[in-house]
């Protein structure tokens, strides 16, 4: 079972990323506009906060971190302190603005985007390497971004259909083909919506069931493997952390959440985790293609 490692009060805790660089788990809160950082091996907690809603953070290559705010992609310095507004949106905040991220082996970002009020198709899924570029439109909350030990699959969920697709991915040019549908949580009859996930080294996907209460394990062709409690319904997203990767971490949210449920699950919105018998894959920074050496 998952057990609180954090004791937080997080509106939406989300991104857990592990940077091997650092041994830091980040992650953020997107409602309190936070950036959390974590050394495990002494529990030193730090956090960042900001003026708007903060959707994910990674470490960049070249220092500071590459972060997906409401208002657009900025460059943070190595103390969280915003430094260069990048590009805008992708796309209008008043319409759809970032919730997912998730770095590939080229240091490539995918971002995917939600519409602002959870209700209609007008998000869609970007990847930014010094240019954005859009690859998946018609989305209306996009999760599960993950890619398999082989970078031959991206997977991608839209969160109210229940479907987790794969991608054919073209690593190196940043290119996807034709999806196929993964794992259709409502037929596997699976607690809640299917959230933020995160790939171990056998390709199994590991995701968060917002509103279950779960997080899934699925094999590489989908199956279930276990279903794991944890005591907070909305479990946002999983990544493997800690020098050995064995470590899962999860976060989750508080909001929506009726006092009487805060009262029976009082953990709700802290950071989660468990030690799994197969490590997961290595966390990547960012890395802007127009600087990089040819």
């Amino acid at each position: 079972m998952l057990e609180p490692h954090l004791t937080l009060t997080m509106a939406l805790g989300e991104g857990p990323h592990w940077d091997g660089h650092q041994q830091r788990l980040h992650w953020v809160d997107i409602l309190g506009g936070e950036l959390h950082q974590l050394d495990p091996d002494n529990n030193q907690h730090q956090v960042w906060r900001f003026d708007e809603p903060l959707a994910y953070a990674v470490p960049d290559e070249n220092g500071g971190y590459l972060a997906a705010f409401r208002s657009g992609l900025w460059h943070l310095d190595d103390q969280g302190n915003k430094q260069h507004h990048l590009v805008e949106g992708p796309q209008d905040p008043a319409v759809s603005w970032c919730n997912d991220g998730h770095c590939d082996a080229h240091g490539r970002l995918w971002i995917g985007t939600k519409n602002a009020e959870e209700q209609h198709p007008t998000a869609a899924l970007f990847s930014h390497d010094g240019q954005t570029r859009q690859h998946v439109d018609g989305v209306t909350i996009s999760n599960g971004l993950a890619i398999s030990p082989d970078n031959r699959w991206l997977y991608f969920s839209d969160t109210p259909t229940h479907h987790i697709y794969r991608y054919p991915l073209d690593i190196e040019q940043g290119t996807l083909g034709t999806p196929e549908l993964f794992a259709d949580t409502r037929a596997l009859a699976l607690p809640g919506s299917p959230d933020g996930a995160a790939i171990d080294e056998a390709g199994h996907y590991w995701v968060a069931m917002y509103g279950g209460g779960v997080v899934v394990h699925l094999d590489d062709r989908g199956n279930v493997v276990e279903t794991v409690p944890l005591l907070a319904p909305n479990p946002t997203k999983v990544t493997f952390g800690d020098s050995d990767l064995r470590t899962l971490y999860v976060t989750c949210a508080r909001q929506g959440l009726e006092q009487s449920t805060l009262d029976q699950y009082p953990d709700a919105g802290s950071l989660f985790s468990m030690r799994v018998e197969t490590p997961g894959l290595p966390g990547h920074r960012y890395r802007d293609m127009r600087h990089a050496a040819t």
